[in-house]
């Protein structure tokens, strides 16, 4: 816990590894004559089939956990009501949006609205109306403001991530992160979405609108690299005399120089990039456009026309473009990061492998006519800086806002704390610091202030636009145990981990994920590392040569307890990648071991979410659109020997993960068996397109661009059975069982259609098995409310003597006191259902006592009245009312007016409970 001292970058950091593949194989169909797949001497193969057929699958059970960490990226997750009187904000581990009126220029706490699952973006249609897009349950929630209540939930595809209104009539668009595509509802109409506009790029998120045009930022832009396979690095269209493999990177020489009697490396893959004028070219400038026969496009940002849905693309910004924002003339900000992926060898990236941009684009163009280093005082030349020069830097940029004027821009960094102030044509002007992890911003101009969201310590800074300085920071309540807060800084904290403060580990792990790139971070200075793993073969594993050729950056989810780590298996712990704190972040310390253990804990928390292509209740499909069948994949999986007919693919990537964690020898390359639980997120590449939108795909260095294809060169099965492998492999079950997020509001408990009482049936048949747990909330006696599901047809209430069964539930729903359902990861259903902070006293016992559910320091006392009797005589009266006020400077007396909080016309005990729940002394 030594967030206050310099620390050093984990080595996951841009580590070229990746679990994510379904074998350790890198070339692709109709390479020149060097391919490098699975193929396995037969005796390795012989004596990996007789383990298999003596030793069971592993399994891993899973502990019920009261807190599951999807580490969900925040996108728009701030929002000023267009009247300017409240701010919201979304609770994404508390699965809330928060509401505060700042109607007196200060964030004051009205209310906390129970939504959906991991909630990372809210917009206000009206005044008294907001969507809050909920990324696990695959939902929005249509959330009204005045009664603190859901209202309606609109069911999405896989992953929303943001909403906004535009076109005429005004419609809503949702982006569909894992989708790429936006779908259009009728906000009079809810239900099925009117229309779907796909979209060419990969993980459209983060949208803005001018009320005729929707702009979605494509988040995996990519920057114009792909990878060329060891084959066609070794062979006769390598542009270098003598084809060598790997190529020199410095003229004809290495840099840095090869060690003295290093023996030759393998073959390598190598990453090329497409240049303005068209040639696929190296890092050291050397033209291999011959080898490369497919193409990639270069979309930064889908321009949609929300009258006529057709769609346009702004090209040549970054390679992940993490927010956008529309300048008041109609010029479009865009801010993410650049990867420098192309360059060759740790140590000429150490420090500066990334860097953090702004793009400016005008009104109606499709470039950038300007693209900004936000960072104008790194000069790149060295990998460490003073710790004075890293705190002027930003890192992560999520959030970005204009000033109604258009003179001033205002971007949140994440990774670095602080809030820049930018001109109009993206300079620097001013840095303000403040909460840990800021990812959205807002300007409420008429009082000055600007208000970001610090995602890590759940928190709104307030900072005044005037002074550019930081008045103040109001917490709201954040379910995340310690650990993992802890844990973060050296993931994601850029000026605590690195030499320049705008990289940490989280430049290429992504929200802990991965940056769908390959990286080369070997080093010809190295020395061979002698293997020390257990090897999976008959014949022994080679050494590890320290030019290893460009490997996929892998996902950190659901890593504890696979070790080793990397592509290679060559870190056997965590603790193997401080050094690269130093040798690739740039930082001039490492971590120590309490850091190490805070990183870990973060690490061990990371959660797969649901994978979309599974039932509901968790089953396989029948079908998948390649024509496959999941389920005989499964089988075909599990059953049938399919490489060189000696093994089966169970045998190396045992399930539930995928990986029995052997390494094996692979074509001069000691590679571990890596873990299949995130294949369906590795698509968008394909050798046969020339409008890719990436260009990695599959095994260690993306060089096989679908799974298809890696089927074709090392699985000996019938066609029908590769096509229904694939779809398998698509259909991987992950840490979330595929019902966790499911969402049912009711409106009339008397007319349930019959669609919605068939999903709430199978929500409460899951839980009965207790596959998921399951929750209500809703409004009862114009009390906010919350339910368990015990199972056996009975809920708990919020109440401790209260109980209801499902039919009870359902007759109490109605317009204004709608009843939403929710599927949660059992174990967790006591915490979001009835006792928030895990007291052990239920929410409404809680707050019918004085005590504050939010608050596990807060439990009942004698009962009320209690801290709302100010003076001690035993009565709650507007004596007490008017000492509240004067005690917090809101008002002189009981005049009406000052204290008339729920503006009845009068000042009375209603607005003294009200105050007191502002400040955390709630009375019922």
């Amino acid at each position: 816990m030594r967030h206050t001292l310099r620390a050093a970058a984990l080595g996951f950091a841009c580590a070229a590894n990746a679990f994510s593949s379904a074998a350790d194989a890198a070339g692709r169909p109709n390479e020149p004559p060097i391919v490098h797949g699975l193929t396995l001497p037969a005796d390795a193969l012989e004596a990996l089939a007789t383990r298999s057929a003596s030793q069971p699958s592993r399994t891993r059970g899973t502990s019920p956990q009261a807190f599951v960490n999807w580490e969900s990226a925040h996108v728009h997750p701030l929002e000023l009501t267009p009247d300017g009187a409240r701010l919201l904000a979304v609770n994404t581990p508390d699965n809330r949006l928060e509401v505060f009126d700042v109607t007196n220029g200060a964030p004051a706490h009205v209310a906390s609205v129970p939504v959906g699952l991991d909630p990372v973006s809210v917009r206000a249609f009206s005044d008294t109306h907001a969507w809050v897009v909920n990324q696990i349950s695959d939902s929005v929630s249509i959330v009204d403001l005045e009664a603190a209540s859901v209202v309606a939930t609109i069911s999405t595809g896989d992953e929303p991530a943001d909403v906004v209104f535009a076109g005429h009539p005004r419609r809503a668009f949702v982006s569909i992160s894992q989708e790429n595509r936006i779908e259009i509802f009728d906000p009079a109409e809810l239900g099925a979405p009117l229309n779907s506009v796909p979209v060419a790029g990969e993980d459209p998120r983060a949208l803005a609108t001018d009320g005729q045009s929707v702009y979605a930022v494509i988040f995996e832009s990519g920057n114009r690299t792909t990878v060329l396979g060891p084959g066609l690095v070794s062979s006769a269209l390598n542009p270098y005399p003598g084809d060598p493999n790997p190529p020199p990177n410095s003229g004809l020489l290495f840099d840095p120089p090869l060690s003295p009697g290093l023996p030759a490396p393998p073959p390598v893959a190598l990453v090329v990039q497409k240049m303005p004028g068209g040639a696929w070219r190296d890092d050291n400038g050397r033209n291999w456009s011959l080898a490369v026969s497919w193409d990639l496009h270069d979309h930064d940002v889908a321009v949609i026309d929300a009258d006529t849905l057709s769609v346009s693309y702004v090209v040549g910004a970054m390679t992940t473009n993490m927010a956008l924002a529309l300048r008041p003339d109609g010029a479009l900000a865009v801010v993410g990061t650049d990867a420098r992926n192309v360059v060759r060898f740790e140590p000429n990236l150490n420090g500066g492998f990334i860097r953090v941009l702004g793009a400016l684009v005008a009104a109606g163009a499709a470039s950038p006519a300007v693209v900004a280093d936000l960072n104008p005082h790194l000069t790149y030349t060295t990998p460490t800086i003073d710790q004075s020069q890293r705190e002027e830097s930003i890192g992560d940029p999520r959030g970005i806002a204009w000033s109604a004027d258009g003179t001033r821009a205002y971007v949140a960094g994440m990774g670095s704390n602080n809030l820049l102030v930018l001109d109009a044509n993206l300079a620097r002007v001013a840095r303000v610091d403040i909460g840990e992890g800021p990812t959205g911003v807002v300007l409420d101009e008429a009082r000055g202030r600007a208000y970001a969201l610090n995602k890590f310590e759940a928190s709104i800074s307030t900072v005044d636009t005037g002074s550019l300085s930081e008045l103040a920071r109001t917490p709201f309540y954040d379910p995340t145990p310690p650990e993992i807060r802890e844990g973060r800084a050296y993931l994601y904290d850029t000026h605590l981990t690195s030499g320049l403060g705008q990289a940490s580990c989280a430049s290429c792990h992504i929200d802990g994920g991965s940056d769908y790139l390959a990286w080369d971070l070997g080093n010809p200075a190295g020395a061979v590392r002698p293997f020390d793993e257990t090897c999976g073969g008959a014949q022994p594993c080679p050494d590890w040569h320290p030019m290893k050729g460009p490997t996929t950056t892998q996902t950190l989810f659901g890593i504890a307890g696979d070790e080793p780590f990397n592509w290679r298996g060559d870190a056997p712990s965590l603790d193997a990648f401080n050094i690269q704190y130093q040798s690739l972040l740039g930082d001039d310390e490492l971590l120590d071991l309490e850091d190490l253990e805070e990183l870990s804990a973060l690490l061990a928390s990371l959660t797969f979410p649901p994978n979309p292509n599974r039932n509901l209740d968790g089953s396989l499909p029948t079908t998948f659109p390649n024509g496959g069948d999941p389920a005989n994949g499964e089988w075909v999986f599990i059953n049938v020997p399919s490489t060189q007919n000696i093994v089966t693919c169970n045998a190396c990537h045992e399930l539930p993960i995928g990986t029995n964690l052997l390494c094996f020898p692979i074509s001069g390359q000691t590679l571990k068996v890596p873990q299949l639980r995130n294949l369906h997120e590795k698509t968008g590449f394909d050798i046969r397109s020339s409008a890719n939108n990436r260009g990695f795909g599959f095994t260690h260095p993306g060089s096989i661009s679908t799974l298809y294809d890696f089927l074709t060169i090392n699985v000996t099965v019938t066609e029908q059975q590769r096509l229904d492998l694939e779809a398998y492999l698509h259909c991987v079950s992950t840490d979330t069982h595929a019902a966790v997020g499911a969402q049912a509001t009711v409106a009339d408990g008397a007319n349930v259609p019959p669609e919605q009482a068939e999903r709430i049936a199978q929500l409460l048949a899951l839980a009965d098995a207790q596959d998921v747990g399951l929750v209500a909330k809703g409004a009862r006696s114009g009390e906010r409310r919350g339910w368990e599901y015990l199972g056996a047809d009975l809920f708990q209430s919020d109440r401790a003597t209260e109980t209801a069964t499902t039919a009870e539930l359902m007759a109490g729903a109605a317009p204004g006191t709608e009843l939403t359902l929710t599927a949660v990861p059992f174990g967790s259903q006591r915490r979001i259902g009835v006792d928030r902070d895990q007291d052990g006293f239920l929410d409404r016992d809680e707050l019918d006592m004085c005590s504050n559910p939010a608050d596990p320091l807060s439990t009942p006392g004698a009962g009320c009245p209690c801290a709302a009797d100010l003076d001690g005589d035993g009565q709650v009266t507007l004596a007490d009312l008017s000492t509240l006020l004067t005690n917090f400077g809101l008002g002189k007396g009981a005049q009406p007016g000052d204290g008339d909080l729920d503006r009845d016309g009068d000042v009375d005990l209603a607005d003294l409970s009200g105050l007191l729940e502002l400040f955390g002394a709630p009375c019922p």
